[in-house]
């Protein structure tokens, strides 16, 4: 079977699906997986400034990768973002058409427009499209104000989105919570399946890439850490999260709050705690070193703004289990993420994001630890599982 995994981003660009991609595709490239021709096809690397350069055509861990031109800079400049939205595009369309595969995969970046050029292009050669929703769009931007979710262009974007839905043989969500976002489209039955993502492996990582983290950067003894990792986003609620929390650190002196990454949120929390000595920022770095920071904690945060789990699923909850970290999940009660962090025993979740209610979750959390309740905890998914709900998936035939 020919197989073609496609998104805008592919390794040694690096965006967390650039890694997965990469990760899934490898799988079905080897002989355990049986008999396939393996694809992929991205833009040229350009997801941070500087990144570096990649070969058009190359074959990587028995993957055929295949790479359009994009501007550098796009972060900085609208108007280079929009042009590789629309080189890629249509790049991907003509790829589809050439080669013809048995199946074609599309996520959702660039926001409805690569699903929906991949699966026209798919129908087109009579090949299944899987639909790897890792958001749903325009519903995202409803939820976080953004203006793709306003008026006549949401209207517009749900009407495209929906097409590509119908034209989907498999529409794989990470949750059953955005699993249900979809089906209250009224579209029918849809070949829905839940598949998570899993923790990444870092292609970069050198054995001693963990030895080249500053020492500065790892706790002090004695001390207990609340770490949020990663993209310091305007969906993540981080002002509130931080309101909360520091409502614990009189109570606690040995309490500290790690903010690991960088974002648009960045500058409003370093004005308000970056004076604080028990709230300490740490710049992004690679996986490989990130992971030993992370490690090195006790409580993994996650935090989203209001319904934005009914769109999207945090991928670092799955990061912080596969490290053994328990999470502090600041999310509605009523989400089934929610329900399944606290009964499974992974985590705990506040009744609202209040600070209070968020100090009192935290102490609930702390006092459990001092009580004896295990500081570590188990990942109950893995790589594995995902590589084999993934190969049965491509099994059923769609």
């Amino acid at each position: 079977m020919k197989l073609l995994f496609t998104h805008r981003f592919f390794w040694p660009d690096t965006p967390p699906y650039a890694l997965m991609l990469r990760e899934i595709a490898g799988h079905f490239a080897t002989p355990e997986a049986g008999p396939h021709e393996v694809h992929a096809f991205a833009s040229q690397p350009s997801y941070r400034d500087g990144g570096a350069g990649a070969p058009a055509r190359e074959t990587l861990d028995g993957i055929k990768v295949r790479r359009c031109f994009a501007f550098q800079g796009e972060k900085r400049n609208p108007v280079k973002r929009l042009a590789n939205v629309v080189i890629y595009c249509l790049a991907l369309m003509l790829h589809i058409l050439r080669l013809r595969p048995d199946v074609v995969t599309a996520s959702t970046f660039p926001p409805v427009a690569a699903g929906w050029c991949a699966s026209l292009a798919s129908r087109m050669v009579g090949a299944r499209f899987i639909y790897h929703m890792q958001d749903i769009h325009p519903e995202v931007s409803v939820y976080s104000g953004g203006a793709l979710g306003k008026g006549v262009l949401r209207r517009v974007l749900t009407w495209l989105d929906n097409q590509t839905l119908r034209r989907s043989a498999a529409i794989v969500t990470l949750s059953e919570d955005m699993a249900d976002t979809l089906r209250a489209r009224g579209l029918g039955p849809l070949p829905i399946h839940v598949i998570n993502n899993f923790e990444l492996t870092d292609f970069d990582a050198s054995p001693d890439a963990a030895a080249s983290v500053d020492p500065a950067l790892l706790k002090a003894p004695g001390t207990t850490r609340v770490i949020f990792a990663g993209n310091l986003g305007r969906f993540q609620n981080l002002p509130a999260l931080s309101a909360g929390i520091a409502r614990c650190f009189d109570d606690h002196p040995d309490l500290e709050l790690m903010f690991l990454g960088s974002g648009q949120a960045e500058a409003e929390l370093k004005a308000a705690w970056g004076a604080h000595p028990q709230v300490r920022f740490a710049p992004f770095m690679p996986f490989a070193q990130a992971q030993s920071v992370i490690a090195d904690a006790d409580i993994g945060l996650v935090s989203l703004t209001p319904d934005i789990y009914r769109v999207a699923y945090p991928s670092k909850i799955l990061t912080y289990a596969g490290l053994g970290l328990p999470v502090f999940a600041l999310v509605e009660p009523e989400s089934r993420l929610a329900q399944d962090l606290e009964a499974k025993g992974q985590g705990v979740v506040p009744q609202s994001p209040a600070p209070d209610d968020i100090a009192a979750a935290l102490e609930r959390f702390l006092s459990q630890r001092s009580a004896g309740a295990p500081t570590r905890i188990r990942a109950d998914w893995t790589r594995t599982d995902a590589m084999a709900a993934w190969q049965t998936l491509l099994k059923s035939g769609l």
